[in-house]
């Protein structure tokens, strides 16, 4: 039999039993090692679980700087720059003076192609701070994209003096080498990365491009294919390899490849200027003027997007004088069709040819007199 205080003792051990689930999983649920778990997981490469820790911080705590900051990050690294502006804007409307999260919303802008806003956003950040790395490097990549190499790689130069091994200076130089020609360099640079970090999926990205401009297709797909294996989802690989096919004539798989990378991000202007190049190069020209369309919706200045889609309109409106001219023409020999075809058949005829032998300069001789005949008739 069991006594009182033997009781009262199984009592208190079935509690604490019954609380120490719910204690560690409050204690799992913790922004601190929900966000150490988050870093791990980017640490792997493996971007949605860290994605999905990060989410936990923010159902509890939506105006958490940090989570909105590392998951725009981590939305920057996947190539999906919609998503990454996204969430800074947020962390923005929180705090406007957060310099990670500027960093974050103009480096989002610079790969959404608004480098003036983005170029705003950094001379603020030096304004404030002149030797700030990240925005020293964002600024010298805009230039780029102005052609200003020389001034560029000054930038990326200064920012390379505070810490020769910081990979976005090494993966920014590498991008201005090869801008300008220097592609053996600029592999250099991004081998020196790889050595760092021999998975950095911005590295590989790098010389699969740079071997993209070379026609090195072989090597650009090794790269490719590199980091693929480390991330089947990577944007910017599946963009190099839909863009390699297409190069190959290979129009199927590279448009495969690009609704794939628009399945996972709809407003990627790459991937809807790959999907319409690759409609129009097999004559599907509605379709791909539909997707140069949605391609200015997301940037209205896109050059390449509205020279695809005047050049399909001026094949369009080109096509119809064409059918005109050719209505016309049929419409004024119809007159002598029957003679024509007539003509043609003895011709082709072979029960005929040894009883009627007309060679094909006295057809066309024939077909003058009767045209002018014709038009006498009409007088």
């Amino acid at each position: 039999m069991i006594d009182i205080s033997s009781f009262r003792y199984l009592i208190l051990l079935l509690l604490v039993g019954s609380l120490t689930p719910l204690i560690s999983t409050q204690a799992s649920y913790e922004p601190a090692v929900l966000f150490q778990n988050a870093q791990n997981f980017i640490k792997g490469k493996q971007y949605e679980n860290a994605i999905n820790e990060l989410n936990m911080i923010l159902e509890n705590d939506p105006t958490n700087i940090d989570a909105l900051n590392e998951k725009g990050s981590i939305r920057l690294i996947q190539g999906k720059y919609v998503k990454s502006l996204q969430n800074f804007e947020k962390s923005l409307e929180i705090d406007p003076k957060n310099v990670s999260s500027l960093v974050g919303f103009a480096t989002s802008l610079y790969y959404l192609d608004r480098y003036d806003d983005a170029l705003d956003i950094f001379d603020s950040i030096l304004n404030s701070d002149v030797r700030n790395i990240d925005a020293l490097i964002g600024s010298g990549n805009i230039l780029i994209k102005k052609q200003q190499y020389d001034d560029a790689l000054l930038f990326f130069n200064i920012a390379l003096e505070q810490n020769s091994q910081y990979i976005p200076g090494l993966i920014a130089k590498a991008n201005a080498l090869s801008s300008i020609n220097q592609n053996n360099d600029a592999i250099i640079f991004f081998d020196n990365v790889l050595q760092i970090d021999s998975d950095n999926i911005m590295a590989l990205d790098g010389k699969g491009q740079v071997y993209l401009e070379l026609e090195e297709y072989g090597l650009s797909r090794s790269a490719f294919t590199d980091v693929l294996e480390i991330d089947p989802n990577d944007i910017g690989a599946l963009l190099g390899m839909a863009q390699l096919y297409y190069l190959e004539g290979k129009n199927i798989k590279s448009e495969q490849l690009f609704d794939k990378v628009l399945y996972m991000d709809p407003d990627n202007v790459d991937a809807l200027l790959g999907k319409a190049n690759t409609l129009r190069n097999i004559g599907s020209l509605d379709d791909s003027l539909k997707y140069y369309d949605e391609a200015l919706e997301v940037d209205p200045d896109n050059l390449e997007a509205a020279n695809g889609k005047d050049s399909i309109l001026n094949s369009e409106v080109n096509n119809s004088l064409d059918l005109i001219l050719i209505v016309t023409i049929i419409g004024s020999i119809t007159s002598v069709f029957s003679f024509i075809v007539m003509m043609i058949k003895i011709k082709e005829n072979a029960s005929l040819k040894n009883k009627v032998i007309i060679a094909d300069e006295q057809i066309e001789e024939l077909v003058d007199k009767f045209m002018k005949n014709s038009q006498k008739f009409k007088k």
